[in-house]
């Protein structure tokens, strides 16, 4: 049984059926080991509840199996991102303008207020010192602390 998947139209059609929905498509992760396809959920303002995750995992199963994107057993989780969301794509980081955040480079731990986007990366403040940080030499980065300081709505 073949278990490669094509994760770029699997991603189009979640997200499709979540912006129907009224709310934002974050992340899309598989594990081919466990067959588990997690899907991250988000909304522009408010939290993402229980009832939400729900009703979410059941268009997303409704629309797979309708549509055999996957052809063979594997576990559907839905969730949202958490207050210590992982960052990984540039419209992650201009999310999270304004909050702490905690970036891992090969040489060090950087943890501060992220100031602002750019196109080849970000500006973190942390003390009186502001860092840009190339995207290319972020190695794994998250929220910290869920914080709204500064940030444009």
């Amino acid at each position: 049984m073949d278990r490669n998947i094509d994760l770029e139209k699997i991603k189009e059609k979640i997200n499709e059926i979540i912006e129907n929905a009224g709310m934002r498509f974050y992340d899309l992760d598989y594990n081919s080991l466990s067959r588990t396809l997690r899907v991250y959920i988000d909304r522009e303002k408010g939290g993402v509840t229980i009832g939400d995750c729900h009703k979410i995992s059941t268009m997303i199963s409704r629309d797979l199996d309708e549509t055999d994107l996957i052809s063979f057993p594997y576990t559907l989780e839905v969730s949202s991102p958490g207050i210590e969301r992982v960052l990984k794509r540039p419209e992650h980081y201009t999310w999270a303008v304004g909050k702490i955040v905690e970036i891992e480079t090969g040489e060090k731990t950087l943890t501060g207020y992220l100031r602002k986007t750019e196109d080849g990366g970000i500006v973190v403040a942390s003390g009186e010192d502001e860092k840009t940080v190339p995207y290319s030499s972020i190695k794994r980065a998250k929220v910290v602390e869920e914080l709204g300081h500064g940030k444009r709505r």
